[in-house]
């Protein structure tokens, strides 16, 4: 039993560290899913309209943005790291309402990703 649930934390902090369970809320439209991993402001850009919002605000910047852009697919196309240690991907998302070029910008804090940064650009 303490072996399943040593094994269970591992995998789950594991996935905490990729990008794969926030890729997934993106494909899903799941902006609840992505707000859990927001910590004080973050910055969101939707087309050319940016902004720093609260926890609670980009929640719904992105709820807004989902309702009328429900996600096609997303495929992450490049991942890294910057020399500070920020974590970062792009990605390609499709939606009912056109094409967006996806950026994630993340730093790691006990072990967990918490997203400073998106951006949906159209392509």
């Amino acid at each position: 039993m303490v072996m399943l649930v040593a094994v269970v934390f591992t995998n789950n902090q594991a996935k905490a560290q990729s990008f794969e369970g926030i890729a997934s809320s993106i494909r899903s439209g799941n902006a609840s899913a992505i707000a859990a991993n927001f910590q004080g402001n973050v910055e969101i850009t939707v087309k050319d309209a940016g902004n720093s919002y609260s926890k609670s605000q980009a929640e719904m910047v992105l709820k807004n943005f989902f309702s009328t852009h429900q996600p096609k697919s997303f495929a992450i196309a490049h991942e890294g790291t910057s020399p500070e240690g920020s974590k970062y991907f792009i990605g390609n998302l499709s939606t009912s309402a056109g094409n967006y070029r996806t950026y994630v910008y993340a730093k790691t804090s006990n072990g967990t990703l918490i997203i400073q940064e998106i951006r949906f650009e159209e392509q």
